[in-house]
């Protein structure tokens, strides 16, 4: 069964009010990525650079999306409406 696996930046340092204003680097997130890839026994099949809407539910790994930071890309949607967008890796991989 092919599975995939999402790694977003992941919040460093918290801003006011409980909101982050750092998050980790996409050299980070690689890092990340292939430790993960190197402690597990799979087959990774494809790995991707996947651009994800910022104010997501966080997973596991980390809480993310919730303000504008150094973790964001702005990314025109339509009609000069933008939004924040993380960089993210996606890995696709078979147990």
């Amino acid at each position: 069964m092919i599975q995939c696996k999402d790694f977003a930046p992941r919040i460093t340092e918290r801003g006011p009010f409980g909101g982050a204003s750092e998050y980790e680097s996409f050299s980070e997130v690689v890092s990340v990525v292939n430790q993960w890839i190197g402690s597990r026994t799979i087959q990774a099949i494809n790995v991707e650079t996947v651009v994800l809407p910022d104010r997501i539910e966080g997973t596991s790994d980390g809480d993310y999306g919730l303000t504008t930071s150094n973790g964001f890309y702005p990314v025109i949607i339509s009609q000069g409406v933008t939004i924040n967008c993380f960089q993210s890796v996606r890995v696709w991989y078979r147990e």
